[in-house]
């Protein structure tokens, strides 16, 4: 973020710049719900081609799974505690990548169309 604000990388942050006015000339001219549900199109928009493309590739080739590392938990907390934590914030990212997963990257390509 603060690489954006200083403008130490010129590339992302006109990219940022011009994104953020542009959102703002639309916010101008259109309501809140109608720049938001073109943004949630465009995105569509943008998915679906990837998805396909995804889908193609996964039934040409046989998948291959890269190995999986052990994360480490955090040095303060106890066992338990690190299982609670881990269980909370699990049931909170999966309920929102299973909506996410929904809206956006076509979990059913007869839905999203």
């Amino acid at each position: 973020v603060w690489e954006l604000l200083y403008w130490r990388a010129p590339g992302r942050s006109a990219l940022a710049l011009l994104g953020a006015l542009g959102a703002l000339g639309c916010l101008a001219q259109f309501s809140v719900i109608s720049v938001g549900a073109y943004g949630a199109l465009a995105v569509l928009a943008v998915t679906i081609p990837l998805r396909l493309h995804r889908a193609t590739l996964r039934a040409l080739r046989p998948s291959q799974r890269p190995a999986q590392a052990q994360p480490e938990g955090p040095v303060g907390l106890s066992p338990e505690e690190q299982q609670r934590w881990a269980r909370r914030l699990a049931q909170h990212v999966v309920a929102a990548t299973r909506t996410l997963t929904r809206l956006f990257l076509v979990h059913s390509l007869p839905e999203s169309l």
